[in-house]
């Protein structure tokens, strides 16, 4: 079962400051998913592209959600960020069709240095979440 922590239960648990920001192209695996995040490509069924190529941007949105973002623990025991944006920060496409603007963005994986990744989401997808710690809103 999915659990959540708010930024401040998220901060004070450690979660956020041990995230990997200085080295998020540096394997094989960041580059594939950068690329796959970066470029739209009617080979894949659904696709969320960030607003921008430039890695400096692709770095902002990860420090972005690691400094105000929520944690969200999944049904596979993967640590992820959750951040709100508040303004664009890509499209979805669907067979390399645009289909609607993201505002929001996901960090994944973000407890492994390796494998830490990020792309945009919709906000519509996420609900308010209860903080598994203190009760407060969690993803807002």
């Amino acid at each position: 079962m999915e659990s959540y922590l708010c930024h401040h239960c998220s901060v004070a648990k450690g979660h956020l400051q041990s995230v990997a920001t200085g080295s998020i192209l540096a394997t094989t695996y960041q580059l594939g998913k950068y690329l796959k995040h970066s470029l739209p490509d009617p080979r894949y069924n659904v696709q969320s592209v960030f607003d921008s190529i430039s890695t400096q941007q692709y770095t902002s949105y990860i420090v972005s959600s690691a400094l105000s973002g929520s944690v969200q623990f999944d049904d596979q025991g993967r640590t992820n960020i959750i951040w709100v944006a508040g303004n664009p920060t890509g499209f979805e496409f669907r067979s390399g069709v645009l289909i609607q603007p993201q505002d929001a963005v996901k960090v994944v994986l973000s407890a492994d240095t390796a494998k830490i990744h990020a792309f945009p989401q919709a906000s519509t997808t996420f609900s308010a979440q209860k903080c598994s710690s203190c009760g407060a809103t969690a993803i807002a």
